[in-house]
């Protein structure tokens, strides 16, 4: 279910075991960040880009 497209980040969470068991993995100020960009996360590949993007900026 790698390529699985969902509508948006709560799609993606409530459909798919494992983006929830990832997203929960997170530190929060991570997550909160990836919230900011939720409609255009659409599958576990884009939630994993936002994740190492927002790690690597620092947000």
């Amino acid at each position: 279910m790698f390529g699985k497209e969902y509508r948006d980040l709560a799609d993606l969470l409530l459909n798919n075991a494992r983006a929830q068991h990832y997203y929960k993995g997170l530190p929060d100020n991570i997550q909160q960040t990836i919230s900011h960009s939720s409609s255009e996360i659409r599958t576990m590949k884009s939630l994993r880009h936002f994740a190492r993007a927002a790690q690597t900026t620092g947000r």
